[in-house]
């Protein structure tokens, strides 16, 4: 574990967020891979909840038309709405 990551606890909220992200996997990563392929986005969530930023914004904006390189959809919007409110639910 590198020294600037904070030990995840089984079942914490880290997990639960991860959970949520593999879940969604836009990607479509194969299901071995997603337990890991969202994980470096988690940190940022986390403290986007905790300044009470627009989750939805850094999902769609940042995440998935940006680190993810995926075109506009308005399919993809609703599936990130239903997200955030999963995760909110979890926070």
């Amino acid at each position: 574990m590198g020294l600037h990551q904070p030990e995840i606890i089984k079942n914490s909220l880290f997990d639960q967020i991860n959970y949520l992200l593999s879940l969604w996997n836009p990607l479509e990563v194969p299901d071995y891979v997603t337990g890991t392929e969202y994980t470096d986005y988690v940190y940022d969530i986390l403290d986007i909840l905790k300044s009470r930023k627009n989750l939805e914004d850094y999902i769609y904006n940042d995440m998935f038309l940006g680190a993810f390189g995926l075109g506009p959809s308005e399919w993809a919007k609703r599936e990130i709405s239903a997200l955030c409110e999963s995760i909110e639910k979890a926070y």
